[in-house]
Parts: structure tokens; C-alpha cells; sequence
């Protein structure tokens, strides 16, 4: 049987279940709703609510506490651990995916140093594709956006989210294609889909990873 995590009542007059991304259960209910009713419907709906938790439990990612040291995330699609120095500087040990952070500002320095490192990798990335897809962009931001992974204004000014470089290369590939792709259409159109399929055959895969991973725009 399925128990909820959460319910919430409200005038609302139908019933409803959501699973975030750490498998957490909350279900929406009228306020009068008894709980016969709500336990009928998540058993109704029990096939859906097992199939978000097992995706959300793939994941195997935490939200950072207060104390660093230890913690993993991350770094273009490979987890990285964190350890607390009394250096000066962050410093990446590729071979062992180890982040060497100064326990003074510890967060203040590790988001300041991936937001540095995303814009560099951000920027080739786009010029890259520019080139290949016969567009232009005037110029490659980095931002704390949480609520998009990229934006293309109608003057094409492109920005990321730092937070993107946690994904993959070939993930970030999408995301730079897709911008570049808004340099021609300003829409969702099927023809704004062609252009990013022509490039990326593939693109709904890599879509798919950052949709069921959406916690990783809540880390940091």
C-alpha cells in the first residue's frame, strides 16, 4: 500500500498525486476528501506513483547540507566528492573526481569556480555549433537560473544556467543546440524541432535526462 508523504487539503474538488524528485508523495485532496477515498486512489494509481519512485531513486543524488566535506555531485555527468582544505584555491583532481575546496566560503568559491569553469566550456561548446549550424549568437552568459536550463533572447544573447554543467557533454550539447536552434526560430515550432533533430538525432534522450533529473537545479 502506498502511504503518502505529504497531504494537503484545500477547496479544491478533485483528487491529485505528484512524486518529486527525491520520491517524496504528496497528494492534493478537498478538504472534506476522507482518507477511504484518497487510499482508493493512490492503490488506482499505484503502477504510476512506483515508476516516479524507482526514477527518482536512479538518481542517487542529495541536496548539499551545511557541512561540505564529503558531499558529491555532479561534474559534467561524472560524481565528484568534495574535500575541505586550508588552501587558497579550489582545486580538480580529474583522475580521482575530487574537489579540493577551501573551508573559508566554502559554497561562495565552489559556485563562484563552476561558474567559471561554465562559462569557458559553455562558450566553446556554442561556438562549436554555431559554426556547424550556419547561425551566429552575439555573446554566451552564465546565470543562477533554476527554472530553465538555457535562453535565447530575441537578439540572440544566449545564456546557461551554471547549474547545466553538472550534465554530460553530450547533455550540454543538447542545450546549446537547442539555444542556438532559437537563433532561427523564436518558438517551439515543428520547424524549431527539425533544426535541433537535423543536428541531434537523438535529442529526446538527452531531453529525457535533464527532465528526470531536475533536482540538479536545486544544487547550489
Amino acid at each position: 500500500m502506498i502511504t503518502p508523504d505529504q497531504i494537503i487539503r484545500s477547496d479544491r474538488k478533485t483528487l491529485s498525486v505528484t512524486v518529486d524528485c527525491f520520491g517524496n508523495v504528496t497528494v492534493r485532496a478537498p478538504k472534506k476528501c476522507d482518507e477511504g477515498r484518497i487510499f482508493a486512489f493512490l492503490k488506482d494509481k499505484e503502477a504510476w506513483i512506483l515508476h516516479h519512485k524507482t526514477k527518482a531513486e536512479k538518481t542517487d543524488l542529495e541536496l548539499p547540507q551545511e557541512d561540505l566535506n564529503g558531499y558529491s555531485f555532479l561534474l559534467l555527468g561524472e560524481k565528484c566528492t568534495i574535500t575541505l582544505t586550508q588552501e587558497k584555491f579550489v582545486q580538480f583532481e580529474p583522475q580521482t573526481h575530487r574537489i579540493f575546496l577551501p573551508e573559508k566560503n566554502a559554497k561562495q568559491r565552489l559556485v563562484k569556480w563552476l561558474k567559471e569553469n561554465a562559462l569557458r566550456i559553455f562558450t566553446v561548446a556554442t561556438e562549436k555549433r554555431a559554426r556547424e549550424m550556419g547561425t551566429s549568437f552575439v555573446s554566451v552568459r552564465v546565470s543562477s537560473a533554476r527554472g530553465r536550463w538555457g535562453s535565447c533572447t530575441h537578439d540572440n544573447r544566449i545564456r546557461y544556467t551554471f547549474r547545466l554543467i553538472y550534465a554530460p557533454k553530450e547533455v550540454i550539447d543538447y542545450v546549446v543546440v537547442h539555444e542556438l536552434a532559437h537563433t532561427k526560430y523564436k518558438n517551439h515550432s515543428q520547424a524549431f524541432w527539425r533544426e535541433v533533430e537535423r543536428y541531434l538525432p537523438d535529442y529526446k534522450v538527452k531531453r529525457k535526462w535533464l527532465k528526470e533529473r531536475s533536482i540538479l537545479t536545486r544544487i547550489f
